[in-house]
């Protein structure tokens, strides 16, 4: 069975909401304030796991999250669903949509493109995309998608955003 400490979460949430870059121990430790030999021995058990993997290029080990292991895929569901900060939305009137991912500032809708949302939330900036949207946003390294999903919380429909994520990933 497998469990994780806050730090081995810490760094596979890190890995999940930073697909887009390539990140090596140093860069991890570095923004998450953790120590290289920390972050080092973290991502070694994940790796013995298949969990991550982690890709030479010239000098350089870069890591990131092995879509191919269903454990992994899972666990990225898990990461995105967790959030220290608590959201108060009324999820029940954004059901229609397949999935929804906030921030402090805006609530991202992903939708079939068939479907009308009417929502409105004070002090929210709503923002309905098409999963072909998202994942050309993505792609294209699109700033404030990528920040909502750094940020963000999933609200639901984490298979949908985890599905999107590797899609993009067979882009960078």
């Amino acid at each position: 069975m497998l469990s994780l400490s806050d730090n081995e979460f810490s760094v596979l949430s890190f890995l999940v909401r930073n697909f887009t870059e390539r990140l090596t121990i140093r860069n991890i430790a570095h923004r998450l304030d953790f120590s290289p030999a920390g972050v080092f021995n973290i991502l070694k058990k994940l790796e013995k796991q298949g969990i991550v993997t982690g890709q030479k290029l010239g000098t350089g080990l870069f890591y990131s999250i092995n879509f191919e292991n269903k454990i992994a895929e899972h666990l990225a569901a898990i990461v995105l669903l967790y959030s220290e900060e608590k959201t108060d939305v009324g999820i029940e009137k954004l059901k229609s949509a397949n999935a929804a991912i906030i921030d402090k500032k805006n609530l991202v809708l992903i939708t079939d493109g068939m479907t009308v949302l009417d929502v409105s939330i004070d002090g929210v900036n709503i923002i309905t995309k098409t999963e072909d949207e998202i994942t050309d946003l993505l792609r294209k390294k699109d700033a404030q998608m990528l920040q909502i999903l750094k940020n963000g919380v999933v609200l639901f429909g984490e298979g949908k955003v985890v599905a999107i994520i590797k899609k993009c990933i067979s882009g960078f």
